[in-house]
């Protein structure tokens, strides 16, 4: 198994998920909505332009994690 990035979930009035993922570089949180993410995709860090991916798996963890927490609070 691939070491995948950190992230935190936030989500906005509509419900809708955005990840915050670190940068292993510098340590900048970048955010993206969920939705928009597609496997192995490089994401460029906003702050020092390190390239950060996430796979399939990772999105799947993310998505699941996003749906824990939407069932936790009843959303």
């Amino acid at each position: 198994m691939k070491p995948q990035p950190s992230f935190d979930i936030d989500f906005d009035k509509r419900n809708n998920a955005t990840l915050r993922i670190v940068c292993s570089k510098c340590g900048h949180e970048n955010p993206h909505h969920l939705t928009s993410l597609s496997p192995d995709e490089d994401i460029l860090c906003t702050q020092c332009a390190t390239n950060i991916t996430l796979d399939l798996e990772g999105i799947n963890l993310a998505t699941r994690k996003a749906a824990e927490i939407r069932q936790a609070y009843g959303a």
